[in-house]
């Protein structure tokens, strides 16, 4: 096969060559990212017609999915990438050739690298990770649920990446930098508290220690309003933290979760 990269971190984008490849029908494009959401995987005839027309599919499901199969093939240029294995088909790609893959490898390691105290490899792998992102996962092709789940897990996997990159980066001390995109971070995901704690500290590091329990006021009014609910406890003492100028704040780089356990560490933990 030729060599060929497939994206479904944003759109879906097929490269043949370094070149763009276009597949034009639109029941091509969600087969084929049916395909690659479990690629190297079967997926069953029947939830591919399922997927692609539903209650419409009729007793000519099975025709219509292998004659779509047959354009898709064509229009890829190879025919060896779409297997037929017991009930089903299997897209059988290179590894490293899907950017989801790419991205949950780098942001693995990423992961692995910030428990290990390896801080400054853990922020580039996953900024490296969350620069394959193009915008949300597999837009364009709402409709199957079997792709507005694959779509939802991987855009809460990019959530947790960026949580554990602005971390990263906090604990290198970059929290000057990290306040707009943290700004935009808390208005994009009002109710997720781990954004709003990391730009709380990050303003309370970069000397602005009122609009850090602005940030976190407004949050509570939120959550209030909208839910009937109060802050979690790990924010919560993040704000008292903040309100008494605790020490820990500045004598490195906390999370929300290290703010909790000050008081049972004889010394800074590693940054």
């Amino acid at each position: 096969m030729s060599a060929m990269e497939f994206r479904i971190l944003g759109a879906l984008d097929v490269i043949k060559d370094d070149r763009p490849l276009t597949v034009r029908s639109g029941k091509q494009q969600a087969l084929l990212a049916l395909l690659l959401c479990q690629a190297g995987k079967v997926v069953r005839s029947d939830a591919l017609v399922d997927a692609l027309w539903g209650d419409e599919a009729g007793e000519q499901g099975v025709k219509r999915l292998r004659l779509h199969l047959h354009r898709l093939r064509r229009t890829l240029g190879s025919p060896e990438a779409i297997v037929h294995r017991a009930q089903g088909y299997a897209l059988d790609i290179p590894t490293g050739s899907l950017d989801a893959h790419r991205f949950e490898s780098l942001a693995h390691q990423g992961r692995q690298a910030l428990a290990s105290g390896l801080v400054e490899r853990a922020s580039d792998l996953l900024h490296t990770a969350l620069a394959l992102w193009r915008g949300p996962a597999l837009s364009g092709l709402e409709g199957a649920p079997l792709l507005n789940q694959e779509a939802t897990r991987l855009n809460e996997e990019r959530l947790s990446a960026l949580g554990d990159c602005m971390d990263a980066d906090l604990r290198l001390r970059r929290h000057t930098d990290l306040i707009g995109r943290l700004s935009v971070l808390v208005e994009e995901h009002p109710f997720q508290e781990r954004f709003r704690g990391q730009l709380m500290l990050a303003l309370y590091r970069a000397g602005r220690q009122a609009e850090a329990l602005e940030v976190y006021r407004a949050g509570r009014h939120i959550l209030s309003t909208d839910l009937g609910l109060e802050p979690g406890a790990e924010l919560r003492r993040l704000e008292l933290a903040i309100l008494t100028s605790d020490a820990s704040l500045t004598a490195c780089t906390p999370t929300m979760r290290t703010v909790h356990t000050r008081r049972r560490r004889t010394r800074c933990p590693r940054c």
